[in-house]
C-alpha cells in the first residue's frame, strides 16, 4: 500500500519571529585619555577598576578615574552599564599659568614680621588685592603659603621649599599669574626685594591642547563601539570646550567636564547655559582642577546608574553622598548662590553631611539623561514593531493601533520606572483634541496621537509612510528643596 505523506492535506511551517534590535546602554560610559595602555587595542570595556590599573598603573589618572567611577554604589553596572577607555592620539592636555618666586629662604625672618601684609595676584587677568595678611604666627615657608592661599580663591598656592609658586586653576594659552605690588596699599608692600621679590619671580603661561580632540576621537571610534556618556582626563581651553558642547547638544552623548576656578561661573558655565547645551554639564569643585576630574568620574558613575527596566528605580543627583570624594571646602554662600543659578552642580556639606547640589541652571542632570532613555527605547520599539513580522504591517488603523501600542508599552514602562507620572499639562501647546490630550495626560501621564489614515496626504502613503506619531510626556519631576512655615500659638 502507498503511504501519502499528511502535508498534502496539512502542510505546517514553523516560522521564527525575525530578530529585533537591542535598545543602546545609556550607562555605557567612554573615558578618553591621554595616557597610554600596555596593550595596543584602539579600546577596551572594563566592568572593574582592578583591570584599568592592571592596563594602566596603578598611579595612573586613568586607573584613579576608574576607581572613583566603579567605587559608587550604584554605578554604571546597576544600569547595566560598562566602562570604555578610548586612548586618545598623540592629546596632549593644556596646561595651568604658573608664577613661582625666587629663592626667598633667607627672606623668611623678614615676612614672619608682617602683620599686615599687600600683594596685589593676578589671575587669568582677574586683579585679586590681598591684604592685611598676617604672618606673625607663621615659623616656615609652608605656613606662609598656608595663608596665601586662604586669602586666595582662584589660585593654588604650593610650597616650593625656598618660596612658593601660585597656579591658576584654568588651563590655556590665556591662563597666567602675576604677582605685583598692591596699588595704593595701605599695609606693607610684600612685593619688594626683602620679601616676596616679585621683580625676580617667574611667569610662565599656560599652552592650549594639542593633538586629537574629543569631536575627532568620537568621529574615529563611535563606529568600532557604544557608549553615551563621555568624560576625558584631557585638559581643555574653554574655546574648546565650547565648540565641544556644540557638537554634543547635536549628538546622542553627553559630557562631563569638570571646572575649578570661580570665574567660570559667569564664563564658561554660562556661556553652555545660555546656548541651551544642556547635554554639556560643567560640574564646580574649587580644589584644583585634578581633584575635579576625580569628582567628576565619582559623579559619573553615581548618575549613570539608573535600570530604566527596573520600577521606581529613576533618580535625580540632588543630595547624593559620592564615595572616595572630600566635600569642595572653596564653596561659600555666595558661591553657592552664583552657581546654583549658571548651571553647575558642586560637591558641598550641609551641616556635615556630604552631598551632590544638582541645579537647574542648565536643566537638572536628569533631563537630558532620562529624555535619551526615553529616545533610545521608543526608537527600538518601533523598529521592532515593524522588524519583527513575517508578512508586514498593514498601512491601515489596525497597523497604526499596533505601532502607537508599542510606543505607549515604553511609557508605560517609563511610568513604572519614576521618569514619568500622571498630572495637569501646564504648556498652552497641544495636539488632536486639547480636551482628550489633557484628560490622557492628567490621567496616564503620555497621550499618543496621529490623524486617521484616511486624512494621510497620498505621497506619505505611497511612500508607505506612517502618519506622523505624536507623544507628550509629563515628567515626575523631582523634589530638591522645602520651605516650612511653623505657626506656633501658646
Amino acid at each position: 500500500m502507498t503511504i501519502l505523506p499528511v502535508n498534502n492535506i496539512i502542510n505546517v511551517s514553523i516560522l521564527n519571529t525575525p530578530s529585533g534590535l537591542t535598545e543602546k546602554n545609556i550607562n555605557s560610559l567612554a573615558l578618553f585619555t591621554t595616557e597610554t595602555p600596555s596593550n595596543l587595542d584602539a579600546f577596551r570595556t572594563y566592568v572593574g577598576a582592578a583591570q584599568v590599573a592592571l592596563d594602566y598603573g596603578t598611579n595612573s589618572e586613568t586607573a584613579a578615574m576608574a576607581n572613583a567611577i566603579f567605587s559608587q554604589a550604584p554605578n554604571i553596572r546597576t544600569g547595566r552599564g560598562r566602562l570604555v577607555i578610548l586612548p586618545l592620539v598623540a592629546s596632549v592636555s593644556a596646561t595651568q599659568g604658573t608664577w613661582a618666586t625666587t629663592n626667598i629662604s633667607a627672606n623668611l625672618a623678614s615676612i614672619i614680621a608682617v602683620a599686615d601684609g599687600d600683594i596685589r595676584v593676578t589671575i587669568d587677568t582677574v586683579d585679586y588685592d590681598l591684604t592685611n595678611l598676617n604672618f606673625t604666627g607663621a615659623s616656615t615657608i609652608a605656613d606662609i603659603v598656608t595663608i596665601l592661599q586662604n586669602a586666595l580663591v582662584n589660585g593654588i598656592v604650593t610650597d616650593d621649599t625656598t618660596g612658593f609658586t601660585v597656579t591658576s586653576k584654568k588651563v590655556g594659552a590665556a591662563s597666567d599669574v602675576v604677582l605685583v605690588q598692591l596699588p595704593a596699599g595701605l599695609g606693607t608692600d610684600m612685593s619688594v626685594v626683602g620679601l616676596f621679590d616679585t621683580a625676580g619671580g617667574a611667569a610662565v603661561s599656560g599652552v592650549d591642547a594639542s593633538g586629537e580632540t574629543i569631536a575627532a576621537a568620537i568621529t574615529r571610534t563611535e563606529g568600532a563601539v557604544g557608549y553615551v556618556p563621555i568624560i576625558t582626563n584631557l585638559e581643555m581651553e574653554d574655546a574648546v570646550i565650547v565648540t565641544l558642547a556644540n557638537t554634543i547638544q547635536a549628538r546622542d552623548n553627553m559630557f562631563l567636564h569638570q571646572v575649578s576656578s570661580t570665574e567660570d561661573i559667569a564664563g564658561i558655565v554660562t556661556t553652555i547655559s545660555q546656548a541651551g547645551n544642556t547635554k554639556t554639564r560643567l560640574l564646580l569643585y574649587t580644589e584644583s582642577p585634578s581633584l575635579g576630574n576625580l569628582f567628576k568620574s565619582a559623579y559619573a558613575g553615581r548618575g549613570y546608574s539608573v535600570n530604566f527596566s527596573g520600577t521606581d528605580t529613576s533618580q535625580t543627583m540632588q543630595l547624593k553622598e559620592l564615595a572616595t570624594i572630600t566635600p569642595d571646602t572653596g564653596i561659600n554662600q555666595t558661591i553657592y548662590d552664583l552657581a546654583k543659578i549658571a548651571g553647575c552642580d558642586m560637591y558641598v556639606s550641609f551641616d556635615g553631611v556630604p552631598s551632590v547640589e544638582s541645579t537647574g541652571g542648565n536643566d537638572y542632570f536628569d533631563n537630558p539623561y532620562n529624555d535619551l532613555a526615553v529616545k533610545f527605547a521608543l526608537e527600538v520599539a518601533g523598529f521592532n514593531y515593524l522588524r519583527q513580522t513575517n508578512t508586514k504591517i498593514p498601512q491601515t488603523e489596525s497597523g497604526m493601533d499596533g505601532l502607537k501600542a508599542a510606543y505607549g508599552n515604553v511609557c508605560e514602562r517609563f511610568i513604572r520606572n519614576g521618569v514619568l507620572a500622571a498630572g495637569a499639562w501646564t504648556s498652552s501647546e497641544t495636539f488632536g483634541d486639547p480636551d482628550i490630550f489633557r484628560a490622557n495626560v492628567l490621567d496616564k501621564g503620555y497621550y499618543i496621537f496621529s490623524i486617521s489614515i484616511l486624512l494621510q496626504p497620498a505621497p506619505e502613503r505611497e511612500a508607505r509612510e506612517a502618519p506622523l506619531v505624536q507623544i507628550a510626556l509629563k515628567r515626575a519631576g523631582a523634589i530638591h528643596h522645602s520651605d516650612v512655615i511653623v505657626l506656633v500659638n501658646d
